[in-house]
């Protein structure tokens, strides 16, 4: 397989600055909500002064942040953790003058860690949700306790204290595991997504090309047979120098080379016929099998002796199925030892093609998830196994735009290798 890794695009982590500041914004109309009733209703006494610092602070951070970058870009993944990492603290603080873990909004704790799940990586989330637990357990320790007006104090008992910590530890580390699982396939997910919309495009960039060089053919061809005509003409001309006619024999060898690359040109695609976007079967797998002859393994293309019809059989050169078929030839070539037959027969309303070679087969760990981006598709230790697996995702991405099956497992015992069933409708596309 070519080198994936120099298709991956560059996904930017990190969150928008419009999304953190109304996030925060929010968080400042509720803390103040919060210490309102608390205070006014609920007749708590406070410390106001470094309540309303601390809840300053946040709206300080925000305008901060809003005369630092534009409305809709998109922060980096260290500022964005600094910013998270500073949402920590304050909440922390004002957790603190509000009676610690006996207070309820102690579970505000797990909103930056979900968003820095959703869009940090792993290392920089694993730095907040450190930073979290450790300002979880000091406030279980030490914290402001609440004072109502009868001076009585609102303490909880330390058994309570304990399980509110417990819980929250547990519920921290939970949504660290399957939150950020998901987040992190769904990353990989979009990632492997652009890869295929790259490679699409520019098989369709390439055809375009084909249709340009084409028309080039086209228009150039009938002012070179003019300039050959008069050139001919020219140099049968009695009065013509032997300089003359030197020049005359150069042109017109250059004119016939100008018409041998015009013509094959031509012979690959032409405007006026179906050549562009129509090909034999065989002729297609024969032009794919070239990506094999490359790695030094010739492929062996057979045809089911009851339906050698096929061979002349006429497919549309669809870009999907031209990235998709060659990207499971050169991984049939990549990971076999010697042979990779590609067998083409009928089955039902469908042509199927099996691509099969002598290599060590798909592992049992990774058959049944093949198909998902980032999931290498062999077993082994060989450095050729430390591939992304995109080849087969992308395959498996552009043959679903075309309604075609796609099925992978391993030769029975005691044959070796894999194989890969590809299932083309007849009828639709073709």
């Amino acid at each position: 397989m070519p080198d994936e890794n120099k298709y991956i695009p560059d996904l930017r982590l990190g969150v928008r600055l419009k999304t953190i500041i109304l996030l925060r914004f929010i968080a400042v109309i509720g803390q103040l909500l919060t210490i309102i009733v608390v205070g006014n209703i609920l007749l708590f006494q406070l410390p106001y002064l470094e309540v309303y610092l601390t809840i300053g602070a946040l709206v300080f951070s925000n305008l901060i942040l809003f005369l630092m970058y534009s409305w809709n870009q998109r922060l980096s993944e260290t500022t964005t953790a600094i910013v998270l990492a500073g949402d920590i603290i304050q909440l922390a603080l004002l957790i603190y003058f509000t009676g610690g873990l006996s207070n309820p909004f102690v579970m505000l704790f797990i909103v930056p860690i979900a968003i820095s799940l959703d869009n940090l990586p792993i290392r920089s989330s694993l730095i907040l949700i450190i930073l979290t637990l450790i300002s979880v357990s000091i406030l279980g320790f030490y914290n402001y306790p609440l004072v109502q007006n009868d001076m009585s104090y609102l303490i909880n008992p330390n058994i309570l204290t304990i399980g509110i910590w417990f819980s929250l530890l547990v519920t921290i580390l939970f949504l660290s595991l399957y939150v950020g699982r998901l987040a992190n396939e769904s990353r990989e997910v979009s990632r492997a997504l652009k890869v295929t919309e790259e490679l699409l495009s520019n098989e369709q960039n390439l055809s375009s090309l084909d249709g340009l060089a084409a028309a080039a053919a086209h228009q150039l061809g009938t002012p070179l047979g003019t300039i050959s005509l008069i050139a001919s003409e020219l140099l049968n001309k009695e009065n013509l120098s032997n300089e003359g006619k030197d020049d005359l024999e150069i042109l017109i060898k250059e004119i016939a080379r100008c018409k041998n690359i015009i013509g094959s040109l031509g012979e690959k695609s032409s405007i006026d016929d179906d050549i562009v976007n129509k090909i034999e079967l065989h002729a297609l797998l024969v032009e794919l099998s070239e990506l094999i002859r490359v790695k030094g393994i010739k492929p062996d293309i057979i045809f089911n002796e009851n339906d050698d019809d096929l061979r002349s059989f006429t497919i549309e050169r669809r870009s999907e199925l031209i990235l998709g078929l060659s990207n499971l030839i050169e991984n049939a070539a990549e990971f076999a030892k010697e042979n990779v037959i590609i067998k083409i027969s009928k089955v039902d309303d469908m042509i199927q093609l099996l691509i099969e070679d002598d290599g060590d087969g798909f592992s049992n760990e990774v058959i049944n998830r093949l198909g998902d981006p980032y999931v290498t598709s062999r077993k082994g230790n060989d450095s050729r196994y430390d591939g992304l697996g995109l080849g087969f995702f992308i395959s498996k991405t552009l043959f679903e735009r075309l309604g075609i099956k796609i099925k992978i497992y391993n030769k029975q015992k005691p044959d070796y290798g894999a194989v890969v069933s590809v299932k083309i409708p007849k009828e639709g596309w073709i």
